[in-house]
């Protein structure tokens, strides 16, 4: 059975990763989306063994900094 990984930004749930897939919601807004997006692909990442664990939504926003950074 695949593991449920709840993404936690700002305090909720924003999306949920399982079986391979990040399931985000419409609901979710337009400027909260690149964020929760790569805090997602941070936990795949980390599920495939792609990079060390375990998850935790701090190493997520972590990650999703970074990312950030480096578009700029």
């Amino acid at each position: 059975m695949s593991e449920i990984q709840p993404i936690i930004h700002r305090g909720r749930v924003a999306a949920i990763v399982i079986a391979g897939q990040a399931i985000i919601p419409d609901a979710l807004p337009e400027h909260e989306q690149p964020t929760v997006q790569v805090m997602c692909l941070y936990a795949l990442d980390v599920a495939a063994g792609l990079l060390p664990g375990p998850y935790t939504d701090a190493g997520a926003l972590e990650y999703a900094r970074a990312a950030a950074a480096q578009r700029n």
